[in-house]
């Protein structure tokens, strides 16, 4: 018996050896994208290029790729499931025209056409075929035009009227690695998992709506008119009488082009509304760099914008570059608009907040969704299978902010005046403790997909962060 367990250890020790000893590698994708927003019929249509660079020791006969639009293209999808066992029913009984999805896809791969076949049966997950391997070492000119049919709003991508969240909305390869390749479906609650790369995005549309997007906007007749934009803002929001106003106007007849590029980030993000107003502030890190931080909000959450919205994005880029390193890109944008997958999500730059609260409750989402930026956007661990190195750890740094700018009050978790009173909890700790009570509590590794709503929240966000803090 000694002699099989020595046995077993050497084998062990072999195993462990061989993988520790696999040379790391990350893959890159660049990519180039032209599109054009129809708002009548809710639309985009254009083309993607992108360069895919192989930096792995196999040549690749063969590329994953995601297609998450077609998450909404029926009822049948990962995401749809996931509503349901979520005990959501929103989407299962949407109107078959509020739907959505991508198509008009003909792949070419460095000129040569190719096919892409479905991956497990699932609408947004297929394999593209390569005509000829990509060496390791080498680069492949991946190329398709599409078309997304953006959805109403359900969970991220979507529209309500004529304001826009584009997001998850373009082909995307998956991850490869050392591990191999991760596929993933798109899903409402579980995040995402991408390759670095660049990003040169060139978006058409009318003239009139203001864009907030991942990136350095590159075209200088935007950048004036935004510029004009903020003091129009400052103007109108000075006005104590000034009418609340949720109506969109008619679109302009004349469009405009404009271009945004990035580097170094995996994804790309942007929202269009005409009705935006635009704050600005600039954020003067430790260095001495400056950062631009922007707000832009509508009528519909106006009195709390207005006076806090754009000082809270430069606060938390401020505190978290003091906490946990410089913050490395050119801006941190927040912007209030339509969102049906939490109270907020981040992008590389960029982060949607929705509806509703208090001037607490807001400063508390937008920091978190800012101080994504560190954790989904530069360290960009395995979300679906590891929400916790994301979401655990950007709670611990959130609530080292709450407790520097509100000392004598606890964590509500945005919970209204009406459910709390004047008690004085902690109600995220006091979450916890009342799943741990019950036996209901799990591990903060439990991969995304096995979690419910509950869990996913509790043990990812508040179990996580409680643990750091007392650590």
């Amino acid at each position: 018996m000694l002699k099989r367990l020595f046995y077993c250890l050497f084998i062990l020790c072999l195993v462990a050896e061989t993988m520790t000893a696999q040379p790391y590698f990350q893959q890159e994708v660049d990519y180039k994208i032209v599109v054009t927003l129809d708002d009548k019929s809710h639309v985009l249509r254009g083309n993607i290029e992108m360069i895919y660079h192989n930096n792995s020791p196999v040549a690749l006969d063969s590329v994953y790729m995601h297609l998450w639009p077609n998450a909404y293209v029926n009822r049948k999808t990962r995401y749809a499931k996931q509503e349901i066992r979520n005990g959501s029913t929103k989407f299962q009984y949407a109107d078959s025209e509020d739907l959505g999805g991508i198509d008009s896809l003909s792949w070419q791969v460095d000129g040569m056409a190719t096919t892409a076949v479905s991956y497990m049966g699932e609408p947004d997950m297929v394999v593209l075929r390569l005509p000829k391997r990509i060496p390791s070492g080498g680069s492949a000119t991946i190329s398709t035009p599409m078309r997304v049919d953006i959805p109403n709003s359900y969970s991220r991508l979507g529209h309500v009227g004529e304001s826009y969240q584009i997001t998850q909305w373009f082909p995307k390869p998956a991850v490869y690695d050392a591990r191999g390749w991760h596929p993933i479906p798109y899903l409402d609650q579980g995040e995402f998992f991408s390759e670095f790369g660049s990003f040169d995005v060139t978006i058409t549309l009318p003239q009139n709506y203001v864009v907030g997007a991942t990136g350095t906007l590159e075209t200088g007749s935007e950048v004036a008119w935004l510029r004009k934009k903020v003091a129009e803002s400052e103007e109108q929001l000075a006005a104590s009488d000034r009418p609340k106003n949720t109506d969109f106007p008619a679109s302009s007849s004349d469009k405009k082009t404009i271009r945004y590029k990035a580097e170094q980030v995996h994804d790309f993000a942007w929202f269009a509304d005409k009705r935006f107003y635009v704050q600005y502030e600039a954020v003067k890190l430790p260095s001495g760099r400056e950062v631009a931080a922007w707000a832009m909000f509508t009528d519909t959450d106006r009195d709390l914008w207005r006076d806090s919205g754009v000082h809270y994005v430069a606060r938390g880029v401020s505190k978290y570059s003091e906490v946990v390193g410089e913050y490395p890109y050119p801006h941190a944008t927040a912007v209030q608009s339509a969102l049906s997958a939490g109270a907020g999500m981040e992008y590389p730059m960029i982060t949607v907040i929705g509806a509703g609260g208090s001037q607490k409750s807001l400063d508390e989402v937008i920091i978190h969704e800012v101080g994504h930026n560190w954790f989904y956007g530069i360290l960009a661990s395995n979300e679906r299978d590891y929400p916790w190195m994301d979401e655990g750890f950007n709670t611990y740094v959130e609530n080292r902010y709450m407790r520097s700018f509100y000392p004598d009050e606890p964590n509500t978790m945005g919970l209204p005046k009406r459910i709390i009173g004047d008690r004085n909890i902690d109600f995220g700790q006091l979450s916890y403790r009342l799943m741990a009570e019950r036996g209901n509590d799990i591990a903060p590794s439990t991969t995304s997909e096995k979690m419910d709503g509950a869990n996913y929240g509790l043990m990812s966000y508040f179990k996580t962060g409680l643990m750091l803090r007392w650590l």
